[in-house]
């Protein structure tokens, strides 16, 4: 059962990566990644052992070999889905659930470049035990650090697989889904910058001050396997004995916890997730725009304003499209991401103050300037593939006759209507609060401009290059099977097109930052009227698009897997 599952999972791999050409290139650069933080914790451990005592250096390894275990258990429940290879559901129909299959599916999970440079890892981390010290205690730290390597890693393969399949039942549900991928996005940005966070504050870490939760972890699981060597090198057999013993422990209990949770998950039919509450088919949002464009019979009542259809197809879309964005996860992670990534910019402004003589303060208000314009750029081109999101729910606009121009605009006012207001108060409270209140007709010129040019150029990009998107009920980062190379280009097509249509309002810039402030009115007034044209251009030129293309994007939907 062991050979035949890494058999099967290698045999997907070598599928997928004939199919296409992209899976194979982030393969090859995954795996150099991988090598590269094995060779620096291989040189890390070395340097570790000829420049730390043995104390300080258990408690270090302690530390790390912890944040290791618990990034292992926390990450995959995150990234549920993803990789769903050897999900237990997969295998219902196939095999009875048993300790075999348990086992050959803990060693699949195994077989991949986080698993494998995991091990790796954990093994290198023994050279720091060759460092410093006699002969006898340097080989025995090695030894007995082996052994704790092994251990660990074994530990963070099977709280893994006991972490996603007790999750299982949460992530298939929907509000499971969205919470983890809001959680997955801010640790992710949090992991990221975290050590130039740290760069950028001045403090004093010593030893000492590692020394109390070193020790406490040491007498948990987390830390049990990575205190053995220096146990052993001080001497304390009966505490080697009884951490040796509580790790055993550990695993034992974890792989018959994994092993009920396998029955439990190949035996039971649904998702597990409970009812997600009550749905209803009331749309207030779409309401209220139908008591506003005028009420009539038929879905195109309504009026028009600059070619644009205020309409009740307009709204009705608009009204689907809102709540998509409020109970979707793979909506809400998008929304959660266009108000984070903002956050870049001040945390740029974090890492680089203090250097070069920046000044703190300057640098947030330089920041402070860019919060707006980033998440107008982000949020107005997040329905750039909106239709595809959609699935094959996007019949149901087909068959109904909504016309091209009242998609393309119920899908933008679906986001308007929150992305708008927040985008204003970025462009004027945060440069109000820092000093910089004379540059805010700039700023709102510029995210005026991104806002108008991102919703036209979405208008027109999600029906002239659709391309897969993860299926409704899926991980909102799951990637789709043949789409990285159309992904890429379509992606790279719209955020050009974006560049080039703000491109003037971005020149009136020289002024206002080289002349002075009261040029940012010119930008204000160029950035309207480039928003104002790009957008109703856009609606009417994508609404001809769908129009002629409605019927082909269904058909490439459904050619999609899962969709």
């Amino acid at each position: 059962m062991v050979a035949t599952l890494a058999r099967l999972r290698f045999q997907i791999l070598r599928n997928s990566l004939r199919r296409e050409s992209w899976r194979l290139i982030l393969l090859i650069l995954g795996g150099l990644y991988a090598l590269s933080v094995v060779g620096l914790v291989v040189a890390g451990a070395f340097a570790l052992g000829v420049t730390v005592g043995a104390e300080a250096r258990g408690d270090l390894l302690v530390l790390l070999g912890s944040l290791l275990v618990l990034g292992w258990i926390v990450i995959p429940v995150l990234a549920f889905g993803m990789d769903n290879t050897l999900d237990p559901q997969r295998f219902a129909v196939y095999v009875a659930p048993s300790p075999r299959l348990a086992l050959g599916l803990l060693v699949g999970g195994a077989v991949s470049i986080p698993g494998l440079a995991t091990v790796l890892a954990s093994l290198a981390l023994s050279i720091a035990w060759l460092g410093s010290g006699g002969f006898g205690e340097r080989v025995l730290g090695f030894v007995v650090a082996l052994l704790g390597g092994v251990l660990g890693a074994l530990l963070c393969l099977v709280l893994a697989r006991l972490s996603t399949t007790a999750g299982a039942g949460l992530m298939r549900a929907r509000r499971g889904r969205e919470v983890a991928s809001l959680i997955g996005f801010v640790l992710v940005m949090a992991l990221a910058f975290t050590p130039s966070l740290l760069q950028s504050f001045t403090f004093s870490l010593t030893w000492e001050s590692i020394e109390t939760p070193a020790r406490v972890l040491a007498w948990t699981p987390l830390g049990a396997a990575w205190a053995l060597p220096a146990d052993a090198v001080a001497g304390s057999w009966l505490v080697l004995i009884a951490r040796l013993a509580l790790v055993v422990a550990t695993l034992v209990v974890a792989y018959l916890g994994y092993l009920a949770l396998l029955r439990r998950s190949m035996t039971t039919v649904g998702s597990g997730g409970g009812p997600s509450g009550q749905r209803t088919s009331r749309l207030p949002f779409a309401h209220r725009l139908i008591a506003w464009f005028g009420d009539g019979p038929g879905i195109g009542a309504g009026r028009s304003v600059l070619g644009l259809p205020l309409t009740r197809g307009t709204a009705a879309v608009a009204g689907r499209s809102l709540r998509y964005w409020r109970s979707d996860p793979r909506y809400v992670a998008s929304a959660g991401s266009i108000v984070l990534m903002p956050l870049l910019a001040v945390l740029l402004a974090f890492v680089i103050s203090n250097q070069d003589g920046i000044p703190r303060t300057s640098a947030l208000a330089v920041a402070s300037l860019l919060v707006a314009p980033i998440a107008a750029w982000f949020g107005s081109w997040s329905i750039s593939n909106d239709v595809a999101y959609d699935s094959t729910a996007f019949a149901l606009h087909v068959t109904t006759g909504v016309r091209g121009a009242e998609d393309r605009l119920g899908r933008v006012l679906g986001v308007a209507v929150w992305l708008v207001p927040v985008c204003l108060v970025l462009a004027a409270v945060p440069p109000a609060i820092l000093g910089r209140s004379e540059y805010v007709p700039a700023v709102l010129g510029g995210t005026l401009a991104l806002l108008g040019a991102g919703f036209g150029t979405a208008s027109i990009a999600s029906v002239l290059v659709p391309y897969p998107a993860p299926p409704p009920g899926s991980n909102p980062m799951a990637s789709q099977q043949g789409s990285v190379g159309l992904t890429m280009v379509a992606q790279l097509g719209s955020f050009l097109a974006m560049a080039v249509l703000v491109a003037p309002t971005a020149l009136t810039l020289i002024p206002t930052i080289g002349v002075g402030a009261t040029w940012g009115w010119l930008t204000f007034a160029v950035g309207v009227a480039t928003g104002v044209i790009c957008f109703v251009l856009g609606i009417r030129l994508g609404g001809r698009l769908y129009d002629q293309r409605a019927v082909a994007v269904l058909d490439r939907i459904k050619s999609w897997p899962k969709h």
